[in-house]
């Protein structure tokens, strides 16, 4: 089994380039070396029908939380990275209107995690709901043979917020710790003829909102040009962005304190195609920011595993050899 998804990913892997420079305009494929490719293992969990997000757990090694789309139940759900359930968390008060997002981050030395309930297909909604909580540390209850799952709920502080040009479909959430913001990208399909482009949208990262206190307003920042975009994350180490299509994903690094907004502005994202994919759409970084892992909403689909090729420092490279001497221009 493990062979027929290697041979069908690389056919894939190889196959997407030309498909991702068709769908998008901006794709120029700078990572598809298969060997970086890795299945970690496979979703066949009835509990897990429609992983549309994903984060990885700073507690349990080895590990994701994930969630399901819109109509399913308010429980975020951690998987091994083989696909083992090993816990069901359900958000007390939460309602899952159409959650299509989720992401996991560090605020004041404490591991969080951000769900979005940010999915508008039709673009009806008057406002959408973020819920931000502490990560559950699960880590003892795992070792201590408690039966799998293991079921716990937890509290979260709920942020609704409205777009400041009206309703928007989002399915793309990442928090930028050290600008202190909450960034989504917009869905836009393919197919969709508009004028203008998906946008980025960012809100206050603040734990402090109360019931009873206006919704917040997401403003818009820049244009992001690629289409059908279903999930990012920024890494760990705070020097990579990376944002999902169904495709491939657009890799974008900085360098020192530039802000995020200045660089997705100013810079072309390297492109890393994506093993093909049933529906394919969450995303997030590995612990040590080296890879990214990927899922499908749909069941019995590989848990994929990107490792991202680091660019390389200027500074760092290998001088070229000298010339010998006599030796012509």
């Amino acid at each position: 089994m493990k062979n027929r998804i290697a041979l069908s990913a690389l056919f894939a892997f190889t196959s997407t380039v030309a498909l991702a420079s068709l769908l998008d305009q901006e794709a120029v494929p700078q990572q598809d070396d298969s060997e970086l490719l890795v299945s970690l293992g496979i979703n066949n969990n009835d509990d897990v029908v429609e992983s549309s997000g994903l984060a990885c757990s700073r507690f349990v090694e080895d590990s994701i939380w994930t969630l399901n789309d819109s109509g399913n139940t308010n429980e975020l759900l951690l998987l091994k990275t083989d696909g083992t359930l090993q816990a069901k968390v359900a958000i007390t008060g939460a309602r899952n209107i159409d959650w299509e997002a989720m992401a996991g981050f560090e605020l004041e030395g404490q591991p969080r995690l951000i769900v979005a309930d940010i999915g508008d297909n039709l673009h009806r909604r008057k406002s959408c709901q973020l819920y931000l909580l502490r990560e559950p540390d699960l880590a003892a209850d795992l070792k201590s043979g408690i039966p799998l799952p293991i079921k716990k709920s937890v509290a979260a502080v709920a942020l609704p917020f409205t777009y400041q040009d009206g309703p928007k479909d989002c399915e793309a959430i990442g928090v930028d710790v050290a600008g202190k913001q909450i960034w989504m990208v917009e869905k836009v399909y393919y197919t969709a003829v508009r004028k203008s482009s998906p946008g980025i949208y960012v809100l206050p990262l603040t734990l402090d909102w109360n019931e009873g206190q206006p919704p917040l307003v997401a403003k818009r920042i820049a244009d992001f040009r690629p289409r059908n975009v279903t999930g990012m994350d920024f890494s760990p180490d705070g020097k990579q962005l990376i944002i999902r299509n169904y495709v491939n994903a657009h890799l974008f690094t900085r360098n020192g304190n530039e802000s995020w907004a200045s660089v997705v502005s100013r810079s072309k994202p390297a492109t890393i195609v994506l093993p093909l994919q049933r529906q394919g759409e969450a995303i997030c970084f590995s612990r040590d920011s080296q890879s990214v892992i990927l899922t499908s909403e749909l069941k019995s689909q590989p848990i994929w595993q990107v490792k991202l090729q680091q660019p390389v420092n200027p500074a760092d490279a290998k001088p070229d050899k000298e010339k010998p001497k006599n030796q012509p221009e």
